[in-house]
């Protein structure tokens, strides 16, 4: 649901923190589970590719929007 509200206040880019490796646990959880929002058909989101051979994921995800089930499912959550 953290993900959904960040995504639902704006937030469409998705990028590891500062001096964090694109291959960090932090960060690979993070677009995995941006991964399974997309999967259910919570929001819209390019398919995250890296266009070099280092590990990990791109140094950026996006952009990412909400579908209207994502927007739903915010909208529950907050009542």
């Amino acid at each position: 649901m953290e993900l959904l509200k960040l995504i639902a206040a704006g937030t469409n880019q998705f990028r590891p923190v500062q001096d964090e490796p694109s291959h960090s646990p932090r960060w690979v959880q993070q677009v995995e589970r941006l991964e399974r929002l997309r999967r259910a058909g919570l929001i819209r989101m390019p398919e995250p590719r890296r266009d070099d051979d280092q590990p990990g994921y791109p140094a950026a995800v996006g952009p990412c929007e909400l579908t209207p089930d994502g927007r739903d499912a915010v909208g529950r959550r907050d009542r």
